[in-house]
This record gives structure tokens, C-alpha cells and sequence, in this order.
């Protein structure tokens, strides 16, 4: 408190120290910035919430965007690369995820093609398929087999895929209606 006391007497009088609302929702944005990333988007909803002109929040995102903080482009393929790297995804639960956020679909795609090119897909779909594999023990009966088959719907995986991928790997053709 004493500190705080000394600097306000050592300072007082200068009206530069005194921040503008723009600035103190710009210092704000740069905190949150740092933290982790964000979509132009969600960011502005979030500095809107905090904001008393809206005129504000448009000069705000202008001098992030100015400065490079924020770029969808940069987001969605930082977004991309992070969840291929905790895991294999499908692309169409990567693209669900990133639309949900509010980002544009052309950038989505473009940047999915970029990262993920549908070959690679069925790349993914075999390693999901052996890591979940390589959990379950004892023989593959028609019950864990339709488990893995819901496992991977819900991983985002083309049905087609997972169809063709059983065939090969377990010489079944399956006739499960979804």
C-alpha cells in the first residue's frame, strides 16, 4: 500500500498514465492473447462483454490485427496442427470443431487440405483403429467390433471408410444399419 502511495505522488498530475478505455480493453485483449489464441470472433464477444462503446472494440481488433495478434489463418492452422499431434482425427470432426468457433468455411477447408488431404484420412482411421485395438484383449467377437464401429462414428470417420477398413482388417462386411 505504501508503495503504491509513493508512485501515485511521484506520478501525480500526468495524464498519460491515466489509459483511455480503448487502451485498457487493448491491454486486456493482450493479456488474454497471451494466455492462448483466439478467433477473431470470439474475442470481439468477449471484449464487447467488457466494452462500453462498441466503436472501441472495432479499434481494438483493428490495432491487434494491425500488429499481428490475431489471424484466423494463424488460428485455425495452429489449431489443426495441435490436435493432430494429441491424436488422429477425421477431418470432418476437426472442421465441426473450428465451424462451431465461428470461423469461415472456405479457410477451413483450405487449411484441412493442407494438413489433412483426404488420403491421409483412412491413414488415420487405420492408427485410431489399432490404438483402440491394442487396449481391448481376448478375440474379436460381433459386440467389440460394433463398439469400434460406434467408437470411430464418433471420432468424426466416414462410414464408408470404417466399413471398408473392417473388411480388410477383419474379412466381415458389415450390414449395421446407423
Amino acid at each position: 500500500m505504501l508503495q503504491k502511495t509513493r508512485w501515485r505522488k511521484l506520478f501525480a498530475g500526468e495524464e498519460s498514465l491515466i489509459l483511455k478505455p480503448s487502451e485498457k480493453l487493448f491491454q486486456w485483449a493482450l493479456k488474454a492473447l497471451g494466455r492462448r489464441a483466439f478467433p477473431i470472433k470470439e474475442i470481439e464477444r468477449k471484449l464487447l462483454a467488457r466494452a462500453e462503446n462498441p466503436a472501441e472494440v472495432e479499434e481494438v481488433l483493428h490495432r491487434l490485427s494491425v500488429c499481428g495478434y490475431l489471424d484466423d489463418h494463424k488460428y485455425v492452422e495452429s489449431f489443426v496442427a495441435k490436435q493432430l499431434r494429441r491424436g488422429f482425427y477425421s477431418r470432418s470432426k476437426l472442421r465441426k470443431e473450428l465451424i462451431a468457433r465461428e470461423l469461415d468455411s472456405q479457410l477451413v477447408n483450405e487449411v484441412l487440405e493442407k494438413h489433412l488431404p483426404q488420403e491421409a484420412e483412412q491413414y488415420h482411421l487405420s492408427c485410431s483403429l489399432n490404438r483402440k485395438i491394442r487396449t481391448w484383449s481376448g478375440p474379436m467377437d460381433e459386440k467389440k467390433i460394433a463398439r469400434l464401429y460406434n467408437y470411430l462414428l464418433g471420432q468424426g470417420f466416414n462410414q464408408e471408410a470404417i466399413r471398408q477398413e473392417f473388411k480388410k482388417r477383419f474379412n466381415r462386411c458389415l450390414d449395421w444399419e446407423d
